[in-house]
């Protein structure tokens, strides 16, 4: 059953992932971002005739998916793991300061829909290792290895005695 539920969840950050690689191509196909706004109070259009915003959010998706597939693929080591959540972190931070800060985006579909993704990715990136245990070795694999040790400690021991022996 863990293990159903760590496919399931590796699933669900490859999704996410996935996702942010489509709001990738989204910023280079449209030319526009969800920070494409305002740029004053007077609600005069937010003129960025190079879409300067757009290619820095497409390339931020770019990052934030590698750094997502990166942890999909080696969720078992902790650094991969510690990577995804301070992605998923900056990536929330991003879009609640845009928003509600520098009210430079409105509180729309394309910044609720990828803070309700990311959260719910991040408790379970959290929540899931930890629960599933799959940072912890495995108890037969010590037992393995102590029984390995015993073992080429008897072969040095036979090893030394017959040596011993010869120079007899």
């Amino acid at each position: 059953m863990d293990r159903k539920m760590l496919y399931a969840f590796r699933g669900w950050i490859a999704f996410v992932a996935f996702m942010d690689l489509g709001t990738a191509v989204r910023s280079y196909i449209e030319k526009r971002s969800f920070l494409s706004k305002t740029m004053d109070a007077d609600n005069t259009e937010f003129n960025d005739e190079e879409y300067t915003t757009s290619r820095m959010l497409g390339i931020y998706s770019i990052l934030k998916a590698l750094a997502l597939i990166h942890c999909t693929l080696y969720i078992h080591y902790k650094p991969a793991v510690s990577m995804g959540i301070s992605s998923l972190i900056v990536s929330i931070i991003l879009y609640i300061s845009e928003t509600l800060y520098f009210k430079s985006a409105t509180l729309n579909f394309y910044v609720v829909f990828p803070c309700i993704l990311n959260a719910v990715t991040l408790v379970g990136l959290i929540y899931l290792p930890k629960h599933l245990k799959i940072w912890d070795p495995p108890a037969e694999t010590d037992e393995e290895n102590a029984h390995l040790l015993r073992q080429s400690g008897a072969i040095r021991r036979r090893h030394n005695a017959r040596k011993s022996n010869k120079d007899h």
